[in-house]
Protein backbone atom coordinates (compact mmCIF):
# COMPACT_ATOMS: atom_id res chain seq x y z
CA UNK A 1 0.00 0.00 0.00
CA UNK A 2 0.97 3.51 -0.90
CA UNK A 3 2.75 4.96 2.62
CA UNK A 4 0.82 8.33 1.58
CA UNK A 5 -2.66 6.59 0.90
CA UNK A 6 -1.81 4.48 4.72
CA UNK A 7 -1.50 8.00 5.66
CA UNK A 8 -4.73 9.63 4.70
CA UNK A 9 -5.99 6.10 5.98
CA UNK A 10 -4.81 6.33 9.19
CA UNK A 11 -5.93 9.97 9.61
CA UNK A 12 -8.91 9.49 8.35
CA UNK A 13 -9.84 6.72 10.60
CA UNK A 14 -8.18 8.91 13.75
CA UNK A 15 -10.81 11.89 12.67
CA UNK A 16 -13.88 9.41 12.69
CA UNK A 17 -12.94 7.34 16.18
CA UNK A 18 -12.57 11.42 17.37
CA UNK A 19 -16.31 12.09 19.39
CA UNK A 20 -16.97 8.48 19.51
CA UNK A 21 -17.03 6.48 22.82
CA UNK A 22 -14.82 3.62 21.60
CA UNK A 23 -12.64 1.93 24.15
CA UNK A 24 -9.17 2.24 23.43
CA UNK A 25 -8.90 -1.71 22.40
CA UNK A 26 -11.71 -1.00 19.90
CA UNK A 27 -9.36 1.31 18.00
CA UNK A 28 -6.39 -0.60 18.20
CA UNK A 29 -8.98 -3.26 16.57
CA UNK A 30 -9.92 -0.92 13.77
CA UNK A 31 -5.92 0.41 13.49
CA UNK A 32 -4.82 -3.38 13.19
CA UNK A 33 -7.51 -3.93 10.04
CA UNK A 34 -5.37 -0.92 8.42
CA UNK A 35 -2.19 -1.59 8.75
CA UNK A 36 0.26 -1.76 6.16
CA UNK A 37 1.45 -5.79 5.96
CA UNK A 38 5.07 -5.91 5.15
CA UNK A 39 5.62 -7.54 1.51
CA UNK A 40 6.86 -10.66 0.71
CA UNK A 41 10.66 -11.50 0.97
CA UNK A 42 12.38 -14.59 -0.76
CA UNK A 43 14.88 -15.36 2.26
CA UNK A 44 18.41 -15.67 1.12
CA UNK A 45 18.73 -19.29 2.71
CA UNK A 46 15.23 -20.70 1.20
CA UNK A 47 17.26 -22.09 -2.00
CA UNK A 48 19.86 -23.55 0.47
CA UNK A 49 16.78 -25.59 2.08
CA UNK A 50 15.27 -26.96 -0.97
CA UNK A 51 18.45 -27.92 -1.92
CA UNK A 52 19.45 -30.00 1.13
CA UNK A 53 15.65 -31.82 1.12
CA UNK A 54 16.33 -32.51 -2.48
CA UNK A 55 19.59 -33.85 -1.57
CA UNK A 56 17.86 -36.12 1.27
CA UNK A 57 15.24 -37.25 -0.38
CA UNK A 58 17.90 -38.61 -3.13
CA UNK A 59 19.50 -40.02 -0.34
CA UNK A 60 16.76 -41.94 1.37
CA UNK A 61 15.74 -43.33 -2.68
CA UNK A 62 19.66 -44.64 -3.00
CA UNK A 63 19.47 -46.05 0.46
CA UNK A 64 15.99 -47.82 -0.15
CA UNK A 65 16.86 -48.58 -3.79
CA UNK A 66 20.21 -50.07 -2.75
CA UNK A 67 22.15 -47.62 -5.41
CA UNK A 68 25.40 -46.27 -5.02
CA UNK A 69 25.33 -42.31 -5.88
CA UNK A 70 28.86 -40.88 -6.20
CA UNK A 71 29.32 -39.71 -2.55
CA UNK A 72 25.87 -40.71 -1.33
CA UNK A 73 25.50 -43.78 0.29
CA UNK A 74 28.19 -46.93 1.36
CA UNK A 75 28.55 -50.53 1.13
CA UNK A 76 27.13 -51.22 4.31
CA UNK A 77 23.88 -49.05 2.61
CA UNK A 78 23.93 -49.66 -0.55
CA UNK A 79 21.58 -52.41 -1.43
CA UNK A 80 20.99 -53.24 2.54
CA UNK A 81 17.29 -51.98 2.66
CA UNK A 82 16.05 -53.75 -0.79
CA UNK A 83 18.11 -56.73 -1.09
CA UNK A 84 17.53 -57.95 2.53
CA UNK A 85 13.98 -57.93 2.13
CA UNK A 86 13.90 -59.79 -1.46
CA UNK A 87 16.24 -62.64 -0.05
CA UNK A 88 18.84 -63.75 2.59
CA UNK A 89 20.53 -67.50 2.41
CA UNK A 90 22.90 -69.50 4.09
CA UNK A 91 25.03 -72.39 3.22
CA UNK A 92 26.59 -74.52 5.63
CA UNK A 93 29.08 -76.84 3.67
CA UNK A 94 30.60 -79.57 5.90
CA UNK A 95 33.97 -79.03 3.71
CA UNK A 96 34.12 -75.44 4.01
CA UNK A 97 32.97 -72.43 5.80
CA UNK A 98 29.34 -71.52 6.44
CA UNK A 99 28.18 -68.26 4.71
CA UNK A 100 25.27 -66.30 5.77
CA UNK A 101 23.53 -63.16 4.74
CA UNK A 102 20.88 -63.73 7.37
CA UNK A 103 23.57 -62.82 9.99
CA UNK A 104 26.34 -61.59 7.82
CA UNK A 105 28.88 -63.88 8.97
CA UNK A 106 31.12 -66.39 7.12
CA UNK A 107 32.66 -69.09 9.65
CA UNK A 108 35.14 -71.95 9.38
CA UNK A 109 35.37 -74.06 12.17
CA UNK A 110 36.20 -71.72 15.22
CA UNK A 111 36.69 -68.67 13.29
CA UNK A 112 33.58 -66.12 12.71
CA UNK A 113 34.20 -62.85 10.42
CA UNK A 114 31.40 -59.85 9.54
CA UNK A 115 30.75 -60.02 5.64
CA UNK A 116 28.86 -57.83 3.70
CA UNK A 117 27.81 -57.63 -0.29
CA UNK A 118 27.86 -54.91 -2.26
CA UNK A 119 24.84 -54.18 -4.34
CA UNK A 120 26.37 -55.69 -7.42
CA UNK A 121 27.05 -58.89 -5.65
CA UNK A 122 23.89 -59.45 -4.25
CA UNK A 123 22.41 -58.77 -7.78
CA UNK A 124 24.49 -61.54 -9.22
CA UNK A 125 23.94 -64.09 -6.30
CA UNK A 126 20.19 -63.33 -6.45
CA UNK A 127 20.21 -63.67 -10.27
CA UNK A 128 21.56 -67.43 -9.78
CA UNK A 129 19.12 -68.03 -7.13
CA UNK A 130 16.55 -67.03 -9.49
CA UNK A 131 18.06 -69.58 -12.78
CA UNK A 132 17.93 -72.29 -9.97
CA UNK A 133 14.20 -72.07 -9.31
CA UNK A 134 14.05 -73.24 -5.48
CA UNK A 135 10.01 -72.62 -5.92
CA UNK A 136 9.53 -75.76 -7.79
CA UNK A 137 11.87 -77.68 -6.18
CA UNK A 138 14.77 -79.30 -6.60
CA UNK A 139 16.64 -82.54 -7.51
CA UNK A 140 19.13 -83.32 -4.36
CA UNK A 141 21.05 -86.61 -3.74
CA UNK A 142 20.15 -87.72 0.09
CA UNK A 143 23.08 -89.68 0.03
CA UNK A 144 20.79 -92.84 1.04
CA UNK A 145 22.22 -96.35 -1.26
CA UNK A 146 25.09 -94.34 -1.78
CA UNK A 147 28.01 -97.01 -2.40
CA UNK A 148 30.90 -94.82 -0.99
CA UNK A 149 31.19 -92.40 1.64
CA UNK A 150 30.35 -89.21 0.33
CA UNK A 151 32.66 -86.26 -0.17
CA UNK A 152 31.00 -83.14 1.24
CA UNK A 153 27.28 -82.22 1.97
CA UNK A 154 25.21 -79.32 2.79
CA UNK A 155 22.76 -77.87 4.56
CA UNK A 156 20.73 -74.81 2.70
CA UNK A 157 18.57 -72.18 3.76
CA UNK A 158 16.70 -69.56 2.00
CA UNK A 159 14.25 -66.55 2.04
CA UNK A 160 12.91 -65.61 -0.84
CA UNK A 161 10.53 -62.49 0.47
CA UNK A 162 8.40 -64.14 3.24
CA UNK A 163 9.13 -67.58 1.51
CA UNK A 164 11.68 -70.17 3.16
CA UNK A 165 13.26 -72.86 1.85
CA UNK A 166 15.25 -75.03 3.00
CA UNK A 167 17.57 -78.32 1.93
CA UNK A 168 20.17 -81.43 2.75
CA UNK A 169 21.97 -83.17 0.26
CA UNK A 170 24.84 -85.23 0.15
CA UNK A 171 28.10 -85.56 -2.44
CA UNK A 172 27.20 -88.81 -3.12
CA UNK A 173 25.99 -88.07 -6.31
CA UNK A 174 25.65 -84.95 -8.69
CA UNK A 175 22.49 -83.93 -9.75
CA UNK A 176 21.87 -80.94 -12.49
CA UNK A 177 20.41 -78.88 -9.16
CA UNK A 178 23.66 -79.85 -6.70
CA UNK A 179 26.17 -78.40 -9.48
CA UNK A 180 24.09 -75.25 -9.95
CA UNK A 181 23.83 -75.16 -5.35
CA UNK A 182 27.99 -75.92 -5.85
CA UNK A 183 27.96 -72.96 -8.52
CA UNK A 184 26.47 -70.40 -6.56
CA UNK A 185 28.24 -71.45 -2.89
CA UNK A 186 31.40 -71.11 -4.89
CA UNK A 187 30.60 -68.04 -6.71
CA UNK A 188 29.73 -66.54 -2.82
CA UNK A 189 33.02 -67.90 -1.59
CA UNK A 190 34.83 -66.18 -4.92
CA UNK A 191 33.64 -62.78 -4.02
CA UNK A 192 34.57 -62.82 -0.18
CA UNK A 193 38.28 -64.04 -1.53
CA UNK A 194 38.78 -60.85 -2.94
CA UNK A 195 38.48 -58.82 0.36
CA UNK A 196 41.88 -58.84 2.45
CA UNK A 197 42.14 -60.77 5.43
CA UNK A 198 39.42 -63.28 3.67
CA UNK A 199 41.62 -65.53 2.21
CA UNK A 200 42.60 -67.76 5.33
CA UNK A 201 38.79 -68.72 5.88
CA UNK A 202 37.70 -69.52 1.93
CA UNK A 203 41.11 -71.48 0.86
CA UNK A 204 40.23 -74.96 -0.26
CA UNK A 205 39.67 -77.72 2.30
CA UNK A 206 41.81 -80.82 2.30
CA UNK A 207 40.23 -84.41 0.76
CA UNK A 208 41.07 -86.95 3.55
Amino acid sequence: MDRELERKIKKMTDDGLKGLEFSAELKDMVREKVKREKPYRRRWYAPVISFLIVLLLVFIFAVVKGEKLGFIGNEWLSGFFANSSNFDIEIIASHGPTISTFNETITREDKVKPISFTKEERDDIYAKIKSIGFEDGLNLPDGENCNYQPYGGYELKLRMNDDIYEYRYSGCYTTNDSRALDELWEMMLDMIKKRPGYEELVEPYLMI
